[in-house]
């Protein structure tokens, strides 16, 4: 069997798969009449690696003419570079996704600055919930607000308007669903969540390790929840992970580079960038992600 990588145009959404899904080891991923259920789906499922056999071409959905969303998966490609890099793509859309990992609003007319915010959920597509400790007393109703929102790859601007606030038992503001979403993809890689422990050692301290849970993973890095600011931004760290791939658990150290801090309730998370990778790590990350995002991983 000859395995030849999938493209976006191969995993169309809502329509099942026509062929096999293998990993680039031969391993069966998913099965022929799979459904992809989502656009974020299948850009982890491109992001993490995925192959077909090549006597399945024959029955390989025709590319079609995307438009919106669709548009911004079939440019994520990274093996060749943009014509016009200083140029984002950039789609419309009518609605966010499900969830979101972080929200930014700058208040329209004010002086002060943006506001970090905590997404909570939506309200049966009417109202955006989110949670903004350091700038709750700010934002009162009525209040016009620009909204950016981070989910993978791709960062969500749209405008909006505070329409309620409540104090107790939580502070959370309420937002005006958008009815207009520009979206365009802002990192290397897709984003695959996930609860993975794991151990950090500092370089001046390679004796002792820090506890640490990690709550992204892509082919280019990992965020880190930890209890206090382990690393500085620029600092090298190893990071100790067992990852689960083809139904074994495999024990990897990744080089890495502190990227950025950010606190949370409880703690900080650290976006962290790896360096100096084997291909034999990539590989290893690589079908570790396509498992955990398909749900695919065996026991």
């Amino acid at each position: 069997m000859v395995l030849v990588k999938l493209t976006a145009q191969e995993l169309r959404i809502g329509t099942p798969l026509p062929f096999a899904v293998y990993a680039s080891n031969g391993k069966l991923l998913l099965k022929e009449g799979y459904c992809v259920r989502s656009e974020s789906q299948r850009d982890r499922i491109l992001a993490a690696g995925g192959f077909r056999d090549e006597d399945a071409a024959e029955s390989r959905p025709q590319p079609v003419a995307a438009a919106g969303v669709d548009i911004l998966i079939s440019t994520a490609r990274h093996d060749a570079p943009p014509a016009r890099p200083t140029v984002h793509p950039v789609a419309t859309t009518g609605r966010l996704p499900k969830t979101l990992e972080s929200v930014q609003l700058t208040m329209v007319g004010s002086e002060h600055g943006p506001l970090l915010a905590d997404f909570v959920g939506t309200v049966a597509g009417s109202a955006l919930l989110v949670a903004a400790p350091s700038g709750h007393a700010l934002l009162n109703a009525g209040m016009d607000v620009e909204c950016k929102a981070l989910l993978g790859r791709k960062i969500y601007r749209f405008r909006s308007k505070v329409i309620g606030r409540s104090d107790t038992p939580v502070k959370i503001v309420y937002l005006a669903y958008p009815e207009s979403v520009q979206t365009h993809i802002v990192r290397n890689h897709a984003r695959v969540q996930t609860e993975l422990p794991g151990r950090l050692l500092r370089n001046d301290c390679v004796a002792a390790g820090f506890d640490v849970t990690v709550v992204n993973v892509s082919l280019g890095g990992v965020a880190l929840r930890v209890p206090d600011a382990l690393v500085n931004v620029g600092e090298h760290f190893k990071l100790a992970l067992r990852l689960r791939a083809d139904g074994k658990v495999h024990a990897v150290a990744f080089n890495c580079i502190a990227r950025n801090l950010r606190r949370l309730q409880g703690g900080m998370l650290i976006g962290a960038e790896f360096t100096n990778r084997t291909a034999e790590t990539t590989a290893l990350l690589r079908v570790h992600m396509f498992e955990t995002a398909t749900g695919s991983a065996s026991e």
